[in-house]
């Protein structure tokens, strides 16, 4: 054993033999310090970092080379001892050792210091070293806390980038003094801009027409958002309609520090409502206007069933005659009266073909260039080839007309406008394939994607200003003088081409013309078509038993004594209940049944039904002024043999009897 570890091991004993002194004095210390520290310990516990603190220290001199002292500062760092405490633990060791070896060698003294100092310096390594790794591990943690929380902030702050610059909705950022700091992709396309650079710093109310949003950003701070319609101001000066929703922008105190506003450009939507208004008021009107032409068409069928019964007895060149031909004519224009109320409630019937509208537009230009003022000049665009539609080239004519006749008188107001100018007008007519996109079909209530062709009328006339546009096809709307237009034309047209599945786009600009665009669906490519076999009907006599059922007196007795005069027996039966007790009775007897459509009780579509039922071979004629090309189907699926106008021309109508009445029966194709 070497001398020096001697010397440790005899300051050890003398030490250890004083241990329980050491302790109450190391007690009594930390308890000084750490009252002074404001660090207090239960006193159990500081009684076991007394006991310990003074074991550590006598194994330390017992095997000086072990590293008691580290591992003891690495303790009392884990367990929240401060530096400051931890310098004086060491110099109380140091003073305790004077103390306690105050009557020993000197050898032994200087060695036990040495010791204690030695102690102390290996309890502040192990303290550090400790106290370093549990920051250094802190730090560590903390800084993958923060990490994962940057990382998700990020996340989310991505997110919400890319909803908002993604949104379909314009989104637009402003200090509170409404100066625009952020707008996104969908703001700058809707108000035209290439960059955000070019609104960036400008003023909202740069951005709108009238002084609402100045307003409603005075009252943003009273109400903390604002929801409602404003007009704006492209960049190119035209302006829309937008719903603006707007809302402060606040930080985490509460406190204002922007705002916010998002867009949604209304202008289609609020086009198509304004489409969809008006076709509820034409509709509406059609309904009304239906039944007058039923009931006027029963008045007329009235009046011209017994003129034409008169007509027949009537001598040749008599004044009687004469007056009966007046009082016809005057009926036939009241038909015709009827029959344009018939295309504006789209029940024109027409008979649809396969047609090429080149054929009417020329043919309508033919006619009116000879017949308009010379000083309006005529131009025709036709297609190469265009596509065939399915239309009755009658109806179309009259289309091509009206407009023609409107664009006409759009340029002769011009003209008196612009007395003592020289105003050459000029009316054009084009045809063109058009194949719609989705885009362009959402434009109109009833547009559908698909092939077109586009009809159109263009004028140099005076122009209109948007909000005649939208009341145009309203029926008797009209700008000319009374008593040289009814107002019906327009809605007629805009009949005729309901009826057909097309639509008609107007643009117009005052006091620079307008132009009608009427879009009519393409015809599929028709087969080869099976011939009618009317032709192969064999005439029939005037003989049979006919059934005529119709709840008007006057038309019923009319077509009875029609049938009567040409050697028919006729039942009348005024409504379908009647017909059909009538028909039950004598079903073995009625060749034919002559039928209205529209009647109490029962109506026409549900007799034809039932006497369909009680006898399949029974022949059905209806008579009716409701007529159409789908009524005409539908008739035809249910079982009618024939279908004829009000009012009749009696010869026509008793030729049309005696071919049903002598037909051979066929049997319906089940479909």
């Amino acid at each position: 054993m070497s001398p020096s570890e001697e010397l440790s091991q005899e300051i050890a004993r003398r030490l250890e033999a004083r241990l329980p002194e050491l302790t109450a004095r190391l007690l009594e210390r930390f308890q000084e310090h750490m009252f002074a520290n404001r660090f207090i310990l239960h006193p159990r516990k500081l009684q076991q970092l007394s006991e310990a603190e003074a074991a550590s220290f006598l194994a330390f001199l017992a095997h000086p080379q072990e590293g008691y002292g580290e591992r003891r500062g690495g303790d009392l760092a884990r367990e929240g001892l401060g530096e400051r405490s931890l310098v004086r633990l060491g110099r109380e060791l140091r003073d305790y050792c004077q103390q306690a070896l105050a009557d020993a060698e000197p050898q032994i003294l200087s060695s036990a210091i040495a010791a204690s100092e030695r102690y102390a310096g290996e309890l502040f390594v192990g303290y550090a070293e400790t106290r370093e790794e549990t920051i250094l591990t802190e730090q560590e943690e903390l800084r993958r806390a923060l990490s994962r929380t940057l990382e998700i902030q990020s996340e989310e702050l991505l997110f919400k980038n890319h909803a908002v610059d993604t949104s379909v909705n314009g989104i637009m950022l402003a200090d509170l003094s409404g100066r625009v700091t952020y707008v996104n992709a969908s703001f700058l396309g809707l108000w035209g801009y290439q960059s955000a650079a070019e609104v960036v710093g400008s003023q909202m109310t740069d951005l709108w027409t009238g002084g609402e949003l100045r307003g409603m950003l005075a009252s943003l701070s009273r109400t903390d958002g604002w929801h409602g319609e404003l007009a704006a101001r492209r960049k190119n000066g035209a302006t829309f309609t937008v719903t603006l929703a707007t809302s402060l922008v606040k930080n985490w105190a509460g406190d204002a520090i922007g705002i916010m506003a998002s867009f949604v450009d209304i202008t289609e939507s609020k086009r198509l409502e304004a489409q969809i208004q008006q076709i509820q008021k034409i509709d509406a009107l059609g309904q009304i206007a239906g039944g007058i032409v039923h009931d006027f068409n029963n008045l007329l069928m009235a009046v011209s069933g017994y003129v034409q019964l008169l007509l027949m007895d009537a001598e040749p060149g008599t004044s009687l005659q004469h007056d009966l031909l007046q009082i016809r004519g005057a009926v036939d224009r009241g038909a015709g009266f009827t029959k344009q109320l018939r295309f504006f409630t789209r029940q024109g019937s027409g008979k649809r073909q396969p047609m090429n509208l080149n054929e009417a537009a020329t043919e309508t230009y033919e006619l009116l260039k000879r017949t308009f003022p010379l000083d309006i000049s005529f131009g025709l665009e036709l297609a190469a080839t265009p596509w065939t539609v399915e239309a009755d080239p009658t109806q179309i004519s009259q289309v091509l007309v009206n407009l023609c006749v409107n664009a006409r008188d759009a340029i002769v107001e011009r003209e008196s406008l612009q007395a003592g100018e020289i105003v050459k007008g000029c009316i054009t007519i084009v045809t063109e394939n058009i194949l719609l996109g989705e885009g362009m079909a959402r434009r109109f209530v009833n547009g559908a994607p698909g092939r077109y062709v586009r009809l159109c009328v263009s004028d140099t006339g005076i122009g209109m200003d948007a909000e005649l546009v939208s009341r145009l096809f309203i029926p008797f709307v009209t700008t000319k003088p009374s008593k040289t237009g009814t107002g019906l034309g327009l809605a007629v047209v805009n009949g005729i081409v309901r009826g057909l599945r097309g639509f008609i786009d107007v643009t117009s600009t005052i006091g620079e013309g307008s132009t009608f665009a009427v879009y009519l669906p393409a015809a599929e490519p028709a087969g080869e078509r099976g011939s009618s076999d009317e032709s192969d009907r064999p005439s029939a006599a005037a003989q049979g038993t006919v059934l005529v059922v119709d709840d008007d007196e006057q038309v019923r007795e009319v077509i009875v004594r029609s049938l009567g005069q040409s050697g028919y027996l006729v039942l009348a039966a005024p409504n379908g209940m009647d017909a059909l007790a009538l028909f039950e009775a004598r079903r073995s007897e009625i060749d034919l049944v002559v039928l209205d459509m529209v009647m109490p009780t029962m109506g026409g579509t549900e007799t034809l039904r039932r006497l369909k039922q009680l006898s399949p071979r029974v022949a059905v004629l209806v008579v009716t002024g409701y007529t159409t090309e789908d009524l005409a189907r539908e008739l035809a699926a249910s079982g009618a043999d024939g279908l004829v106008e009000k009012p009749l021309d009696l010869r026509v109508f008793v030729a049309k009897v005696k071919e049903l009445v002598g037909a051979p029966f066929v049997r319906p194709t089940r479909r």
